[in-house]
């Protein structure tokens, strides 16, 4: 099953295993918006911009990131539902522990 449209990322343990490869189905899957929250959010918003860049076509395969260190799951959950448009639907939480 596909990833939704917008995700929040909670890595509460720093980046797991398989970042890379998952940053690939999120390009793969269609995704629009990742937000990360947890200590090592900054490195997966890397991670997954570098997986969006190497898939080429910028216009087809643009993910919108954001990182948010010191900011709590639910209003990470309430920033990413704002958005609409081409970021229109449900927000999918995704819990990634190592």
């Amino acid at each position: 099953m596909p990833f939704a449209k917008k995700l929040v990322l909670h890595c509460p343990n720093g980046v797991p295993a398989g970042m890379v490869e998952l940053a690939a189905q999120f390009v793969v899957d269609g995704v629009k918006l990742v937000a990360s929250v947890g200590p090592a959010c900054r490195e997966i918003e890397d991670i997954v911009d570098d997986a969006a860049i190497a898939a080429g076509s910028p216009e087809k395969n643009f993910i919108l990131t954001s990182a948010h260190p010191d900011e709590l799951l639910a209003d990470v959950i309430e920033f990413a539902e704002a958005f609409f448009g081409e970021y229109d639907g449900p927000v999918q939480v995704v819990e990634l522990r190592e």
